[in-house]
């Protein structure tokens, strides 16, 4: 009985998140060449309680990093697919994100992925009503990492690892590559 329960237990350990926080230096933080970074613009018109993100490790973005307004999220990851799975809008309402094709995210090897924008918009007072999606702009995050984060930005590639496909990054990269070699 003491090994079912110590089995149920790991189980049940295992299968939490982790809270991660974003990353606000900019120097490389990666660990090993089995990670990547992850880049997720968040919008929103409230506050959120968190965000939970499922694949190879399980994370829950808090209310540290998901402020109302708009902001990035920089953090580092192990390399895998991820599903964006529940967006806790307070203690007692959620979004729950059931089409994994549209909240379907992947980290490549070494670089920064930028995943897309999610805007969360809230309407009503009593009855409220709220809309989520995933947008794509990448011009927008690589503007902010030219900003905040450059010298990461030069030490690392950046990829639209988001839903869908997204030629401005790889344009991006081969006109700055060219240029280097003028």
């Amino acid at each position: 009985m003491e090994r079912v329960l110590l089995f149920a237990l790991t189980l049940f350990l295992s299968a939490c998140a982790t809270k991660v926080s974003h990353q606000k230096i900019d120097s490389d933080r990666l660990e090993s060449d089995e990670q990547g970074y992850l880049l997720i613009g968040v919008n929103t018109n409230r506050s959120l309680k968190s965000i939970r993100i499922s694949g190879p490790q399980n994370i829950l973005l808090t209310p540290k990093d998901i402020r109302q307004g708009s902001n990035y999220i920089l953090v580092a990851l192990p390399l895998g697919t991820y599903h964006i799975e529940r967006v806790d809008l307070n203690r007692y309402s959620y979004l729950k994100l059931d089409d994994e094709q549209n909240w379907q995210i992947s980290l490549q090897k070494s670089q920064i992925n930028y995943v897309g924008h999610l805007d969360i918009a809230t309407t009503g007072f009593w009855r409220t009503r709220s809309y989520i999606e995933l947008i794509n702009r990448s011009a927008q995050a690589l503007a902010y990492l030219e900003e905040s984060f450059p010298n990461l930005l030069q030490q690392r590639h950046i990829a639209y690892g988001g839903p869908g496909e997204d030629g401005f990054l790889e344009y991006v990269q081969q006109h700055n590559i060219s240029q280097e070699q003028k």
